[in-house]
């Protein structure tokens, strides 16, 4: 979908100095390691461990074919549909290396107090980062001693991207400040002042120290020393570093947990406005709902089979709306998601997604209201909703996984997204086709009513049609020119709140249209004379007279089904006068 992660967890480790240019150029041409990315592009969703060896190449932990084999369980477990452990803006750090040279970032977007679109609990209009974590050093040898002290690092950053490191005249690049760098006085970053710390770049920076004390061997970070108020709206990025020369005999670890807490609660900026918007929705739907159990109350004996599939339709879609706010809810109280929720929430989206494209396709070849059943349509259908309903779910969850698992192959998630596109491609083609030859049948036979039935609803679809088209051609827009990340606000929106709130509209025109009424069921299994459709409803021979399905009792002598169990698509009589507005 071309999003940015809201929570993104990278750590990269290397020796006291950086490696010479040629090392680096020789470290991509190596078969069975991956490529070096500089920390200040670092935005994407896989993590590694980078570490000098004692011959002087520099390795990443884990090599492409481990990589190709985590890509295959995960493709394997997301087929079987088992979810992950779900992290959040609560992000728990187990035992993790942090030695000489190494730093770890992490981005949230985030809400200042003044600039929040809500201050509820458990935010209470209070907006902070807080590290609460435990450090360990250990002796590297038998003489090394605890009585020497040293410092940590943990910084956060306010900008679109981070800027880290410095590239010397002689092509060397470092990431922490040394005497050696300072020396050459080439930069302001590197002083005499800042040795021994890590090189940022940018302008909005705030540091906090950690302290290894003489003698001991553990350091704490807390809401004593490592918390960061926030002030301003945006991208927030957190680094952990060890700079510090004097820790260089020890191996440094943590663990714990960081809080991304915003003035509502813990979900990240990107996150929040699907809190109230799947909370209204619900409501809409569940408004819907009760009109719809009303009408269906009223007129049980005359339903028809479409009816019933709504009625479905709308039961999942409610379903749906319900689980993601309270997936969301829970997630903005807790900092975690449930990864039993998460999994339940994809797993209903993409059966709404499937069994929706299945009513529509069946909407467009006139099931229930020109035809009795599917015909030989009703394989085609069932077969593109097995493969759409397999291959989108186990995308989905790739996505979703992505968001809060960093080890995922964005490979996997691209490869999957060719077949889904094509799914939804030729759906889209089936359903104009059809509703063109429909439309074009009960033109020629003079079947107003249903003509203008048909015709409104064609236009509620090529009204979303041009609306997602305008939309993905933004989105594309933003991704190619690298906006994305500057328009954080309405992220929800361009992924997936636009093409919610289109289905919405489309689904609602489907229950308008194909409403519960006294006569649906008479209408639905008759011929319709165009005298008798315009004396009831005072319908003109205009083209562009659209109107809901309440018709009048039909005489038992009128012929039943005017299309039959053949294709729509066949003509039948001059198709001149059967064009189509």
């Amino acid at each position: 979908r071309g999003e940015s992660c809201p929570a993104v967890c990278r750590l990269a480790q290397r020796s006291p100095d950086p490696p010479p240019a040629s090392e680096s150029r020789q470290h991509q041409t190596t078969p069975d390691t991956t490529t070096t990315t500089p920390i200040a592009t670092m935005t994407g969703s896989s993590w590694g461990v980078w570490m000098r060896s004692r011959s002087g190449s520099w390795s990443r932990s884990g090599s492409r074919s481990g990589s190709r084999l985590w890509g295959s369980v995960m493709l394997i477990w997301s087929l079987l549909g088992l979810p992950l452990l779900a992290r959040g803006d609560v992000y728990d750090y187990g035992p993790t290396k942090l030695n000489l040279g190494a730093y770890l970032v992490r981005r949230v977007e985030m809400y200042s107090p003044k600039d929040s679109p809500s201050r509820s609990a458990p935010g209470n209009g209070n907006a902070f980062i807080q590290m609460e974590l435990k450090f360990h050093r250990n002796p590297s040898s038998e003489n090394t001693s605890l009585a020497s002290e040293g410092v940590i690092e943990i910084a956060t950053v306010k900008a679109m991207q981070l800027e880290i490191g410095y590239k010397d005249a002689e092509g060397t690049q470092w990431w922490c400040c040394t005497s050696k760098l300072a020396d050459k006085m080439e930069t302001d970053h590197c002083d005499q002042n800042k040795i021994d710390t890590l090189i940022i770049r940018n302008n909005d920076v705030r540091v906090k120290k950690v302290n290894f004390h003489s003698g001991n061997a553990d350091a704490t970070a807390s809401s004593h020393n490592a918390r960061f108020g926030v002030e301003k709206s945006g991208p927030h990025i957190m680094v952990m570093s060890n700079c510090d020369a004097r820790l260089r005999e020890f191996e440094v670890s943590f663990k714990g947990q960081s809080l991304w807490m915003n003035p509502y609660g813990y979900l990240p900026a990107t996150l929040y406005a699907f809190l109230p918007f799947y909370g209204s929705m619900s409501i809409v739907f569940g408004a819907l709902a009760l009109v719809w159990l009303v009408l269906n109350a009223i007129y049980w004996k005359d339903i028809v089979k479409l009816q019933n599939y709504i009625t479905a339709v709308l039961t999942v879609c409610l379903l749906e709306n319900m689980v993601l706010y309270f997936d969301y809810a829970n997630f903005n109280a807790t900092g975690r998601r449930h990864e039993v929720t998460l999994f339940l929430g994809i797993l209903i989206t993409m059966l709404r997604r499937t069994i929706s494209r299945m009513l529509i396709m069946a909407v467009s070849i006139g099931f229930a209201i020109v035809r009795p059943d599917l015909g030989k349509n009703k394989r085609h259908i069932l077969n593109f909703g097995v493969i759409y309903f397999v291959l989108g779910l186990t995308q989905q969850i790739l996505i979703d996984l992505a968001k809060v698992h960093t080890g995922i192959n964005d490979h996997w998630r691209t490869l999957l997204s060719i077949p889904v596109a094509a799914a939804d491609s030729g759906c889209y083609w089936f359903i104009f086709i059809s509703l063109y030859h429909l439309i074009t049948m009960l033109r020629v036979r003079q079947q107003l009513v249903k003509l203008a039935v048909y015709k409104t609803f064609t236009k509620v679809l090529v009204f979303s049609l041009v609306c997602a088209t305008v939309f993905s051609i933004y989105h594309l827009y933003l991704t190619a020119t690298r906006q994305v990340l500057q328009h954080w606000r309405i992220w929800w929106l361009l992924d997936e709140g636009i093409w919610n709130i289109l289905f919405s509209v489309i689904f609602l025109a489907i229950c308008f249209l194909f409403r519960p009424s006294q006569s649906a069921k008479r209408y639905a299994y008759s011929q319709l004379s165009t005298d008798m459709a315009d004396d009831e409803y005072g319908l003109e021979d205009d083209d562009d007279h659209d109107t809901g399905i309440e018709m009048a009792p039909i005489p038992s002598d009128e012929n039943l089904f005017s299309l039959g169990d053949e294709d729509i698509g066949e003509p039948v009589v001059d198709k001149k006068s059967a064009k189509v507005d």
